[in-house]
């Protein structure tokens, strides 16, 4: 097929990395597709606000370079898939329908559905198809008229693969300082796991943290106490949580620098999974465990720690089940006792955690690649029409 695909090189613009283009346009290479990939200011735009008059103009420009693209694409040949890796940011609706009415149907990947979709609501019905990686949205979706196919997560074995080297920690994390995972690796330190952490606001040298992040510009401390306090109550928020993870953050910034680093490159990255004995996933969304009910949803690296032949200990949530035995290819932690607790055992018990990363490993490379991910993804497109 030949595939017209917009989709920026990583979903991070603050360190240098292809983690998109590895993960999403690699393997249709590999596949033997003829993919015409854009990436024009397309990163820029997943932080503009949909709604903001502001945005408007920068959309319009965005949607103009992009059917120039579309249509001189089709003129050298003609496109047989237009998919796009976009927000309501960057393509106004009626060109959402000019392309799937004119030149080749068009398919919309979005993830971070459970607390962000309201980037991709508006536009959601204009496209053919959504691909949508968390079960738990695809309600959102259908709700708002669109037509989803759950399309979860993988992980291209070409990259991430177990690699030859020493062990070098306990346990380790990479990703953005947020929502809980100070308080986590805090738990950790304390409790006696060597846990390492590499990403953006957890090294003064590096990035600042995302929102959400305890003693970040973006999440102040108490403003006049009380005052502060009300507001988070306002909020939906706890102010005693808020409170302990700016002390967590505190603590552990101050007792375990050395464990902190910043940012790992993609090919660290990758390294990291099999220097670690034990690879860390947090699912919490954004600061929502401040609130009574919080978010969370499966990851990327759900399916790139396994892949990658590591013995993977993550946050439990119903939907890991849909992907993987619980307890046998993956290992699920409810607290963080119960986190500590597991990271402890395992790291006594050798066989059991190597079994387990065993098994894991193969189920990924079986079940999560993202070439079996396409090839269900266009069969189901034939079966339903929609390709020929």
């Amino acid at each position: 097929m030949r595939i017209f695909f917009a989709l920026a090189k990583s979903p991070n613009p603050t360190f240098a990395s292809n983690l998109w283009m590895a993960n999403l346009h690699d393997p249709l290479v590999a596949m033997g597709h003829d993919v015409v990939h854009w990436d024009e200011g397309t990163q820029a735009l997943f932080d503009a606000p949909p709604d903001a008059p502001e945005t408007a103009s920068t959309r319009g420009r965005y949607t103009e370079r992009f059917l120039e693209a579309v249509r001189a694409a089709h003129r050298t040949s003609p496109l047989d898939l237009v998919l796009t890796y976009v927000s309501d940011s960057h393509l106004e609706a009626a060109a959402i329908d000019d392309v799937a009415g004119r030149i080749a149907p068009i398919a919309n990947f979005f993830c971070n559905n459970i607390h962000q979709f309201h980037l991709v609501r508006r536009n959601a019905r204009h496209f053919t198809v959504c691909l949508v990686p968390e079960a738990a949205a695809m309600g959102d979706y259908e709700a708002a008229g669109a037509r989803p196919l759950f399309f979860p997560m993988a992980a291209n074995p070409d990259v991430y693969h177990p690699v030859s080297c020493a062990r070098r920690y306990d346990a380790s994390f990479a990703g953005q300082r947020y929502a809980d995972r100070a308080g986590k690796l805090l738990a950790l330190r304390e409790g006696g796991v060597d846990a390492h952490v590499f990403g953006q606001g957890w090294h003064p040298e590096g990035p600042p943290a995302g929102a959400g992040a305890a003693g970040s510009p973006i999440s102040p401390g108490p403003r006049g106490g009380l005052a502060r306090a009300l507001e988070l109550i306002r909020e939906g928020k706890n102010p005693i949580q808020a409170a302990r993870d700016r002390a967590d953050w505190r603590r552990l910034s101050a007792r375990h620098a050395p464990a902190l680093h910043p940012p790992a490159t993609d090919e660290q990255y990758v390294s990291l999974f099999s220097e670690s004995a034990i690879s860390l996933g947090f699912l919490v969304l954004g600061d929502t465990h401040r609130m009574w009910r919080p978010l969370r949803q499966v990851r990327l690296r759900e399916f790139e720690a396994p892949m990658s032949g590591a013995f993977y200990v993550t946050e439990y949530l119903e939907e890991i089940g849909l992907h993987y035995e619980i307890g046998f290819e993956v290992v699920c932690y409810r607290s963080r006792r119960e986190l500590v607790d597991l990271c402890r055992f395992f790291l006594r018990h050798d066989a059991a955690r190597e079994r387990i990363a065993r098994a894991g490993h193969e189920r990924a490379l079986r079940d999560h690649t993202w070439t079996r991910r396409f090839e269900g993804l266009f069969a189901e497109l034939r079966r339903r029409g929609v390709l020929r």
